[in-house]
């Protein structure tokens, strides 16, 4: 398989399924659990709070940020959560927001940008979207989405905010489609109550161990990653751009590999 041609988070998604293939190396492929191996890719990207930040930072940020762009949220009820801090406006349906726009800067920009996207989000009528909370929160790669009803509405409002932010430094979500040159913007969505970016990872995950039961502990790990991602291309996911689709492929067992 060629190297992504997806951009920065392409490449992030594919050093993060390489390390996940060494991982299967490295255990029983008949024992271990799949969904933990989904859970390491579904974490990559993240990174630890540096030990000297006060942790009331996360809610300063946050503050501030709204201070500046009060007037314009007049139509957004504010929700504090244990982990996230969501707006929503008031005429909004939830369940019919299942189209995302990740937005991961540098920590070292957070601040920056959660004042961008108060002020923008607004602006380019996005209906609901939400904030990290505490400091793991904004150091999680997916620290503030945004929800839209369409995928076209979502695909304007993710072009208007990478380039209001292009001049950010970027930390990026593995496994979303890029938007912009640099990564801090990307596209998601949800699938039947669940986050597309999440069951990407579980097929991912369960394609590298069958893929690994296949070639062998001793196969290199670069070897397992690309068998199991034109595994999942020949299945219609995309691999390159990462870029959402209505359905994730279905589930692939080694019955059907030892038959191809």
């Amino acid at each position: 398989m060629s190297h992504p041609s997806g951009g920065r988070l392409a490449e992030l998604t594919r050093a993060a399924v390489v390390r996940v293939a060494a991982l299967t190396g490295r255990v029983d492929s008949a024992t271990i659990d799949s969904a933990a191996l989904a859970s390491v890719l579904y974490r990559a990207g993240g990174c630890v709070p540096d030990a000297r930040l006060d942790p009331r930072w996360a809610a300063h940020v946050v503050t501030s940020a709204e201070r500046t762009a009060r007037s314009g949220l007049a139509g957004h009820t504010r929700t504090a959560g244990q982990h996230w801090h969501s707006w929503t406006a008031t005429d909004a349906d939830p369940a019919t927001l299942v189209h995302k726009i990740y937005v991961s800067p540098d920590v070292r920009d957070v601040a920056t940008t959660i004042g961008v996207i108060l002020t923008q989000a607004p602006l380019l009528g996005v209906p609901a979207w939400k904030v990290g909370a505490d400091l793991a929160g904004l150091h999680r790669p997916d620290k503030i989405v945004l929800y839209l009803v369409s995928a076209q509405r979502a695909d304007r409002a993710a072009a208007a905010l990478a380039l209001a932010l292009g001049g950010l430094r970027a930390q990026g979500v593995p496994f979303t489609g890029q938007v912009g040159a640099t990564g801090i913007v990307s596209r998601g969505r949800d699938v039947a109550g669940t986050s597309w970016r999440a069951d990407v990872c579980r097929v991912v995950a369960e394609s590298l161990l069958v893929t690994r039961a296949t070639l062998g502990p001793q196969a290199r790990a670069v070897d397992v990653a690309d068998e199991a991602l034109a595994a999942l291309a020949a299945r219609g996911l995309d691999v390159h751009t990462w870029h959402p689709a209505a359905t994730v492929p279905s589930r692939r067992t080694r019955a059907e590999v030892t038959c191809s």
